[in-house]
């Protein structure tokens, strides 16, 4: 094998070498009941986060001024601060 043959299969490797992610579940315990009040104030915030936002401008014509999140970015925010819970 020549140097030339070991280098070009050499980077071929080390392109396909790449970082391993690590996936962790977390669940919450099986018998975690959540209050009501809890359950629609974690809808209306959903909700709140995922749809846009729109203003009156001085012509009285509504403009959007944010688009809708994507709502599995916030779910995943979400997820992060309901870890108190476990």
């Amino acid at each position: 094998m020549t140097m030339k043959n070991f280098n070009s299969e050499l980077d071929s490797v080390m392109e396909n070498f790449g970082l391993h992610k690590t996936v962790v579940r977390e669940r919450f315990p099986r018998n975690l009941k959540l209050s009501e009040e809890f359950v629609e104030s974690f809808k209306r915030e959903f909700d709140a986060q995922t749809s846009p936002v729109f203003t009156e401008n001085e012509d009285g014509v509504q403009e959007e001024t944010r688009g809708a999140r994507d709502p599995s970015k916030v779910l995943k925010e979400f997820q992060k601060a309901l870890k108190f819970l476990v």
